[in-house]
Formats: C-alpha cells, sequence, structure tokens
C-alpha cells in the first residue's frame, strides 16, 4: 500500500496511532536528505527535532508542528518556509489528516507540498497590480491608515508624497513640502539637529528614527516619532525612502507621569522609613515639606498646627516662604484661611487660582508670596485633627486626583510618626514607673525571652539568690532551677506556651553561694504577633516561710506523738496504783498504808496534769489543723 505515495512529488510521511514513524515516501527522503530506514520507528517528534528543524526558516515553526502531531491535530495547508537538502529556500504546505480506509485506518498521513511556484506567481501578480494601480494610489490608501503622517521620498530627500494627515499635521501644502523637504516643513524645537540627522542618514543609507518636539497653536509641545528606511533595487542602490510620523505625545506623557508616580511612592516608602526608625516630629516635618514640594513640583510647601481653643494654626515646617517664623507664624481657622476651610469640609481641598476663590480668604502667609495655586489635607491626630499639610505654587496648576493621593499619602507618614513618637513616649513613661516600681519592690521581678535570655532583673534577687542584676541578664531562668524543682517548671513552661500565666509556682533556686530558696512565682506570658516569646515573672522570696511550714509540721507531729503518749501513760499508771491501793488496805500497819495512801494521792494528781495537758495537745492540734496552709 505505502509504495504508491512513492509515485508522489508531495514529501510524505506515515505515522502509526503512537505518532511513531511508519514509513518515509521517496520525495520525502530526496527533498530532505533523510532515509527511510533510519527513521522507521522514531517517534515524530524526535524526527522533526533532529532531523527537519534545522531545515526551518522561522525559529518556531518546528516546536508548533511538533505540538500539533503529538496532540494528534488536524492540519491543513499551513506554510513554511524552508530549506531543501540541496540549500534552496523554498515554500512548503504542510497538512495532516486521518487515514480512514483499510487496513490502514487510524493511521494519519503528513505532507510537505512545495507551493513555491504558486507563491512566486501570486506575488508577480501583485506587483502587477500593484504598477497597473500606480504607486501614489497605493500609497495614498496606505497614508489614510496611517495618522499624523505617511510619507516616500526620492533617493536624495526629495518629496515624492506626503499624506493627507501630514500636511494637516504641518499646516502646508504638498507643493510647499516639495521645494524646501518634508523636515523642513515642521516646526521643530532641535530643527538644526533634525535636519543634520535626516541628511546623513541620506548619505550613509541608516534608518531614520528620531523624536521630533514640535510646538502646537495651544503653546503645548507634542512629540511626533519620526522613523524611515531606505527602499533598495536589486543592485542595492537606494531608490526609495518611506517613514512614517506618529504622534506619541500621550504615550510620553503616560511615561513621565508613571515615572513621577513611581518616584513618589519610592519617596514617601523613604519617608515611611524614617518616620519609623522614630525620627522627632520637626526632622520628620522638615523631611515631608522638602520631599512633598521636590516631588509635586512646587515651590511651596508647609505644615500648619491647629489650635482649636483658639481657632488658629501655627506654622511648624515650611520650604519657600521667606521672611516667616516657624513656630510663632499664626494662620486664622476657619473660612479665612485654605486650611481652616480644609478643616471645616472633613477632606482635601483644592484651589486653582486664589484670585478667583469664593469659598474661602486666602491668608497673608499665602496672598504675600504670590501663590495663585495649591491643595491642602488633613493631617489626623488620635481624636481630632493635628493640623494641614498644603503644597502651592505661584503659577496657575490643575492638581490631579494622584497628586492629592500623594500628599495624603505625605500627610498620612506625618500622622504615623506623630502617633508612634506619642506611643513611644507613653512607654517610655510607663516602663520608668515599672522600672520605679521594681527597683523598690521587695520582690524580685524579670522579663527573660526565649531568644535572649533574661532581659531584666530587678534588685531584689540580690537579697534572694545573691547575684547582682548584672550577672544574670542574658542568663536562663531554667540552669538556676534546682533538679528537685525542675519538673514543676517544665509544667509552669508549658502553660505560658498555651498563652496562659501560672500564679503560685513554687520554684526551689539555687542561691549564688550553692543553698537554695524557694521562691512563689506568678508568671503572664509575653505576647508578640500572636507568637509567645517570653515570660514576664514576679518571684517571691518563701524560703522562710517553707521553714516555718516544716517547722509547724513536726510540732503537729510532736503533738500528735504527745497526745498519744498522754493516753497510754495515763492508763499505765492508774492501773498499778488501783493494785497499790488495794495492798495498802489489806496492810496490818496503819502507818505504812496512810504514807502510801498519800503518796498514791500525789501521783492522781500528776495523773490529772497529763490528762490537763492531753486536752491541751487536742486543742493546739485542733487549731493546727484549721490554719494549716498545707
Amino acid at each position: 500500500m505505502y509504495r504508491c505515495f512513492d509515485e508522489l512529488d508531495d514529501a510524505v510521511v506515515i505515522l502509526d496511532r503512537d505518532n511513531t514513524v511508519v514509513r518515509l515516501n521517496r520525495s520525502f527522503c530526496e527533498t530532505f536528505g533523510i532515509g527511510d530506514d533510519a527513521a522507521r520507528g522514531m517517534e515524530i517528534g524526535d524526527l522533526i527535532a533532529r532531523h527537519l528543524a534545522p531545515f526551518f526558516e522561522e525559529g518556531d515553526s518546528a516546536g508548533r508542528m511538533i505540538e500539533a502531531l503529538r496532540h494528534r491535530e488536524e492540519v491543513t495547508h499551513e506554510t513554511h518556509r524552508m530549506r531543501t537538502s540541496t540549500g534552496e529556500v523554498r515554500h512548503f504546505s504542510f497538512s495532516c489528516r486521518v487515514i480512514s480506509g483499510e487496513p490502514s485506518a487510524g493511521e494519519r498521513l503528513a505532507r510537505f507540498r512545495d507551493v513555491t511556484p504558486e507563491r512566486d506567481e501570486a506575488v508577480r501578480r501583485a506587483w502587477e497590480e500593484s504598477a497597473r494601480v500606480g504607486a501614489e494610489s497605493v500609497f495614498t490608501a496606505v497614508g489614510e491608515l496611517v495618522p499624523y503622517g505617511f510619507w516616500v521620498c526620492g533617493p536624495d530627500g526629495n518629496v515624492l508624497y506626503l499624506s493627507a494627515s501630514f500636511l494637516e499635521l504641518v499646516g502646508r501644502t504638498i507643493e510647499e513640502c516639495r521645494r524646501s523637504g518634508w523636515p523642513e516643513c515642521i516646526p521643530l524645537e532641535d530643527a538644526a539637529a533634525v535636519r543634520s540627522d535626516w541628511r546623513r542618514c541620506l548619505d550613509t543609507g541608516c534608518r531614520w528614527n528620531r523624536e521630533l518636539r514640535v510646538p502646537d497653536p495651544d503653546g503645548e509641545c507634542r512629540t511626533i516619532l519620526s522613523r524611515g528606511a531606505p527602499i533598495r533595487d536589486g543592485d542595492g542602490q537606494i531608490v526609495l525612502w518611506a517613514g512614517i510620523n506618529l504622534d506619541i505625545t500621550a504615550r510620553k506623557q503616560a511615561e513621565r507621569h508613571t515615572a513621577v508616580r513611581a518616584a513618589q511612592q519610592a519617596a514617601i516608602a523613604d519617608l515611611g522609613q524614617f518616620a519609623l526608625a522614630g525620627a522627632e516630629p520637626p526632622e520628620l516635618m522638615n523631611a515631608v515639606v522638602r520631599m512633598v514640594a521636590e516631588r509635586l513640583g512646587v515651590d511651596y510647601a508647609k505644615v500648619l498646627r491647629y489650635l482649636p481653643e483658639e481657632d488658629l494654626f501655627i506654622l511648624e515646617a515650611a520650604v519657600g516662604f521667606g521672611g516667616v517664623r516657624v513656630g510663632t507664624e499664626k494662620v486664622n481657622g476657619g473660612t479665612d484661611s485654605q486650611a481652616g476651610y480644609t478643616l471645616l469640609s472633613h477632606e482635601p481641598v483644592i484651589v486653582e487660582d486664589f484670585d478667583a476663590e469664593t469659598r474661602f480668604q486666602g491668608p497673608a502667609l499665602l496672598r504675600n508670596e504670590g501663590i495663585l495655586s495649591g491643595i491642602s489635607v488633613i493631617i489626623q491626630g488620635d481624636e481630632a485633627p493635628y493640623g494641614v499639610l498644603g503644597a502651592h505654587t505661584r503659577t496657575l496648576r490643575r492638581f490631579t486626583r494622584d497628586d492629592i493621593n500623594f500628599v495624603q499619602a505625605a500627610a498620612n507618614v506625618l500622622a504615623l510618626g506623630f502617633k508612634r513618637k506619642a506611643a513611644e513616649e507613653a512607654l517610655s513613661k510607663s516602663e520608668e514607673k515599672f522600672r520605679q516600681i521594681a527597683q523598690r519592690s521587695f520582690d524580685m521581678i524579670y522579663t527573660c525571652y526565649h531568644d535572649r535570655g533574661i532581659t531584666y532583673m530587678s534588685p531584689a534577687v540580690a537579697r534572694i539568690l545573691g547575684y547582682t542584676p548584672a550577672e544574670l541578664i542574658g542568663c536562663r531562668c531554667r540552669d538556676y532551677v534546682s533538679p528537685l524543682s525542675l519538673a514543676a517548671w517544665e509544667e509552669g513552661q508549658k502553660k505560658m506556651a498555651r498563652g496562659e500565666p501560672t500564679e503560685g509556682l513554687e520554684v526551689e533556686f539555687r542561691r549564688k553561694d550553692g543553698t537554695t530558696a524557694f521562691v512563689e512565682l506568678n508568671e503572664s506570658p509575653i505576647v508578640e504577633n500572636g507568637k509567645v516569646v517570653g515570660v514576664q515573672a514576679v518571684g517571691r522570696d518563701v524560703t522562710e516561710r517553707k521553714q516555718i511550714d516544716q517547722l509547724n509540721r513536726q510540732a503537729f507531729d510532736q503533738i500528735e506523738r504527745n497526745i498519744e503518749q498522754f493516753a497510754v501513760l495515763g492508763d499505765h499508771i492508774r492501773q498499778p496504783l488501783q493494785v497499790i491501793l488495794g495492798m495498802a488496805d489489806l496492810t496490818d500497819d496503819p502507818k505504812t498504808s496512810a504514807v502510801i495512801h498519800d503518796q498514791v494521792r500525789r501521783i492522781n494528781e500528776y495523773i490529772r496534769q497529763l490528762d490537763r495537758g492531753w486536752v491541751e495537745s487536742r486543742e493546739v492540734r485542733a487549731f493546727l489543723r484549721r490554719h494549716d496552709r498545707g
């Protein structure tokens, strides 16, 4: 079956269902110099990558073809420029379809058909038609599609064609431009340099590529991108120059706008870093007004602090204002100033022309400088506005929403800096108050972090453990815990890790002299960003209390033994006395009986004293039980 393909002039490759090469026909082998035996059994992607890819003139053609074949896509008449095995560049129409007839159903046929003659004939007919219609008609049709100018010149720069849009751009007729040349027709800012550059291109044959600055009737300048290239004949001689002029003013403005905004955002970021680094308010305000004036392109910037009791503003920082006194210069509030109106309106305020402003009066601070335009935003405070940040210029200017956002961002950095400074001062006062309390405290107060160890230790540690605070800074508390208390200590640390405070934790610590001290700890976790990073603790020396408790337990045990002994002694003495009294009553000697009775009475008195001691001991035991701490 496959032999019939050898009769075709098209280069054909047969693929099985697994994208494996089954057969190359004779034309394929001759065209691309690949043997059928060498290709059989190869995966189609490997065949193209190894053998065909070097023949493709377009860089990505081979990759696209491999992708289509591996995904079993059907391809119809896709044209590629390829070299043959003899080095000749030809145009091939590539197609791929599934074979439907038996016995090869499911296999695919990929075909490369040489369409170079057909393509050359189509190009030839197009050129003939172009010549028949006329070059100027073609130029006119193309020129009308290109706004702001399409031009064609002879090899010496003489004007052959100018589109209507070009003539409209320069405001000249084609006859005028032919007499003087197209660069001379355009009112240029740097005309001499442009004409010199154009002459250099004509002399050297290099491409023309230059941005032209063209003033318009409104006094603005437009940016025109002018590009051109030489057209050469078969001998390489320049026969024509063709080019276009594109108005890229909007694009250049957008680029400048983007660059300005990027610089402003970078400046805001730097300012934020300066504020977070702990800059003092006067330094931060001076940095803000300088940055706003520079990045907004204005001559004046100021910070006014509002005094609500007097409805006045005090000038606290300024750039550009001459003869004003920072810290004493005052500006009225309310509708007597732009700053006052900004607070009243609770939003940014823009003034395009102070001479035409009717919402409020211009304060002397601005009038004396001849300021015409300005923008002002609120600097927020904790509970009320801190004041106003303003930027001004002596020329008329329309401030945009982006300008408002920039100045407001600077004001927000100021507000952040003020709040941070206030927080730092409050924290400093709080820490100083805590330190004073801790320094005078009878208890041991310390702060310990997981990564830094002990960072603060109160002087009471010297009395309790014998160490100075300096000796313990940077150490770990665990290193001073007695082995007998490690289990209790670890349990307390587990609670800390869960964010739970610990109260009444008794830990035995090792003193500097080698003895031990019992310390009762109340601990609270230190949490940063939702994570426990350390502990703050108060430790009370309970060594003496522990000793007293031990003595109490010993006394209690002794009383228990005394009570038992009293009971035993009473029982053991009474029984022999009864025997002795019985023997005395049986004796015949009255004197001896009287002596024995007298001694028995004395002994009974001693027993009654023992009974009273037994009762008192029981009362003491009951008292201790009621007040026992353990």
